[in-house]
């Protein structure tokens, strides 16, 4: 089984090569695109198969590189998955110097960076109309994650993903799903639906 699955990940890694050669010395189409997009997603869920295999050891972090290129190509669905795991090793990263026991400079330091990076990519996909990175773009105003606390801005872009996606029958699924069922969430969001 691990034999076909190292055969796949050379394929494709190999269609992916051909690919970028093809895209740097010629405009590609929208579907030659397109493709070469799913291509990285499929190595990706290749790679996150392979994860506990330990001969491949770095299987992890070739799922991230794979989702990493395809934002080159300005795959909103990449740049999103890309934010969130950035943001989560951030926040734990951030979560590590406030405890204290295991504070660092070098610590501050790449928590600061991963959450440079995660901002940049959550800004690239909303630029896109990725509904779920408006939203943990507010999320991130609101717990004042790599940003000050704004909890009106941040406010403001979950509403504003709400009304992108047209599910305002499902705003309290949406509320606990992203942890803001709580009362004065609520409040706010009838304060801003009547201005």
């Amino acid at each position: 089984m691990i034999l076909f699955k190292r055969f796949k990940v050379r394929s494709l890694t190999k269609k992916l090569k051909s690919m970028q050669q093809s895209r740097q010395h010629s405009q590609p189409s929208d579907e030659l695109l397109a493709k070469e997009k799913s291509i990285y997603h499929q190595l990706s869920r290749l790679y996150g198969r392979l994860k506990k295999n330990k001969k491949v050891p770095f299987a992890e972090d070739m799922l991230w590189e794979c989702l990493r290129a395809a934002t080159e190509l300005d795959d909103s669905e990449a740049q999103f998955k890309l934010a969130s795991r950035l943001l989560d090793e951030a926040k734990f990263r951030e979560q590590l110097q406030k405890d204290g026991v295991f504070a660092s400079a070098s610590n501050e330091r790449q928590a600061n960076q991963l959450y440079e990076e995660a901002l940049a990519y959550l800004r690239a996909a909303e630029g896109l109309d990725h509904v779920g990175a408006k939203r943990l773009h507010g999320l991130c105003y609101i717990n004042g994650w790599g940003v000050p606390v704004e909890r009106e801005k941040g406010f403001d872009l979950v509403v504003d993903s709400i009304a992108m996606e047209n599910s305002w029958d499902k705003v309290p699924q949406i509320f606990a799903s992203i942890g803001l069922n709580k009362p004065e969430f609520f409040a706010a969001l009838t304060k801003h639906r009547k201005v």
